[in-house]
């Protein structure tokens, strides 16, 4: 006869599993990593090693004028079609003050064998720009890289000018544009000048980094509040604020003052997916299923790179039932961006809303180990 006590004793070792990996993400995660940057915000500095582990920075490889940086990885199919476009630009705009830095995060420990396939994708693709590698992805998190390919155009002193995640056609359309106007000094189309002729007041983009690096620290956190409101008084149509406020209420359970901050975003940029997403999270954690829905496919449809909104449409997708759709879900997100630990962490959410408690410790698990990898 089968013994009937191994199935609960699994259960009960699987409970334990979940709790302490939650209790770590939860410590581990006491302030929310920056996923995105914004045109007008000072980029993070970084030195980085070549192919021959020469350490090389941004000072050292920037252009006069602008400076395209690159994230990129050979697993990521849309990689390669933006390592070739740059080889263009940069071809074209190379002796006029413009350079290009690609920067490889292809995973977390880089072997002899990954250099090797990583240096022999760009001399396949004839890249003459310099790349470097990211061991230990700092710069990628440093960053906050939502999807990958990224690019980041930066001025000489690394403010952003212009962002764009994943490699889409009028986004890259636009970027040339932006280029062309930035250097050639062509006049742009009035809808890229509408995405990138906005500049934050430099008071609004002060405060809220102070915000930013208040929320790293539990000293500090609780000044965050008042940073990303002087941000807001400085400049309300500067948007980073209001996201960055209202999840600092998200995380406090104050539903209704995170839902605000959300919507005068989508008031000034009702396409932003970062906002999209943002308020179809506090929907779900409403129990508005239906307008959460909505929101999300808003996002997904607005910025197809944007990966929260896969995931978090993932997890209400599970938790409605329809798990096979979940799955496509959230493989979509882990196909645009694999490293990102907060897919693993939905996923669990997912599979803890369902009972399964073997299933939701794993994906801790799995969540948990990306996220000490990155310290």
């Amino acid at each position: 006869m089968k013994t009937t006590t191994y199935f609960p004793f699994r259960q009960k070792t699987c409970l334990m599993i979940l709790v302490m990996t939650i209790t770590l993400l939860q410590s581990s995660i006491s302030s929310p990593a920056l996923q995105t940057l914004g045109v007008g915000t000072e980029a993070p500095d970084f030195t980085l090693q070549d192919y021959s582990g020469n350490k090389k920075g941004f000072s050292a490889l920037k252009g006069d004028k602008l400076t395209v940086i690159l994230f990129w990885a050979s697993w990521s199919r849309q990689s390669e079609k933006a390592l070739k476009q740059m080889e263009k630009l940069y071809q074209k705009y190379k002796g006029q003050g413009f350079s290009v830095i690609g920067i490889n995060v292809e995973k977390q420990t880089i072997d002899a064998q990954a250099l090797k396939n990583i240096k022999g994708t760009t001399d396949r693709l004839k890249i003459s720009f310099p790349n470097l590698v990211d061991h230990g992805l700092t710069a990628f998190h440093d960053y906050g890289i939502i999807a990958v390919p990224t690019t980041v155009i930066l001025d000489k002193d690394r403010k952003i000018k212009f962002e764009m995640s994943g490699f889409p056609l009028v986004g890259t359309t636009d970027m040339i544009h932006f280029l062309a106007t930035a250097i050639e000094g062509k006049k742009a189309p009035t809808e890229v000048t509408k995405k990138t002729g906005y500049q934050p007041d430099k008071k609004a983009v002060r405060a809220w980094n102070m915000g930013v690096k208040a929320l790293k620290s539990e000293r500090t956190a609780h000044t965050a509040e008042m940073w990303f409101k002087k941000a807001i008084s400085a400049d309300p149509n500067f948007i980073l604020p209001h996201l960055s406020l209202g999840s600092y209420y998200q995380k406090q359970d104050d539903l209704g003052k995170a839902k605000e901050q959300f919507q005068q975003a989508l008031t000034r940029s009702p396409e932003n997916a970062a906002a999209l997403s943002k308020m179809g999270l506090l929907l779900i954690d409403e129990g508005s299923s239906a307008d959460a829905r909505k929101m999300l496919e808003k996002a997904i449809k607005a910025d197809e790179s944007y990966v929260p909104s896969y995931y978090y449409l993932g997890y209400l997708t599970g938790k409605e039932g329809d798990m096979k759709k979940a799955t496509e879900l959230f493989a979509s997100a882990e196909e645009i961006n694999p490293l990102d630990y907060q897919i693993n962490v939905y996923r669990g959410k997912m599979f803890e809303g369902k009972n399964d408690m073997e299933q939701a410790a794993t994906s801790y698990k799995n969540a948990l180990k990306q996220l000490l990898n990155r310290k």
